[in-house]
């Protein structure tokens, strides 16, 4: 019973980490098509070093929205210097949350939530297979 329990809850939380995985690459993906532009640029760029000794590059961006509002936010993509003009897309409603520097020019976001997208969902099924190998055998 133990075993069902800790498989069980397996299943929900590689569940939930695909969930979140999908909810925030279609977030990006409706700012994307349906957001406002605006002109944005890399504000600063810094690193922090993981517990495996590798540094880690984290992006922030600013722009300034319709009503101007001056808002940052940050979003993990590759090779971007400080200073480096950017379009930004975001939705009026928060942009806060829904901005985003994904486009046809800077395509890192799109693929980095895709990636984790199939990570997630390639735990997600070995979770379901596994808890249904050891159903089957435990209750035939």
């Amino acid at each position: 019973m133990t075993t069902l329990f800790v498989l069980l809850l397996f299943v929900a939380g590689t569940a939930w980490v695909l969930w979140k995985c999908v909810h925030e690459w279609l977030t990006s993906l409706r700012s994307v098509f349906f957001g406002k532009r605006a002109e944005g640029r890399c504000v600063r760029s810094y690193g922090t070093e993981g517990s495996d000794g590798f540094t880690r590059m984290h992006y922030v961006y600013g722009f300034t929205t319709a009503d101007g509002r001056a808002v940052e936010f940050e979003e993990p993509t590759m090779l971007m210097r400080e200073g480096k003009k950017v379009t930004v897309r975001y939705r009026t409603s928060d942009p806060e949350r829904t901005a985003t520097v994904m486009g046809l020019r800077t395509l890192s976001p799109l693929l980095g939530g895709l990636f984790g997208i199939l990570v997630s969902s390639s735990f997600f099924l070995v979770s379901l297979v596994v808890l249904w190998l050891y159903v089957t055998r435990v209750w035939s």
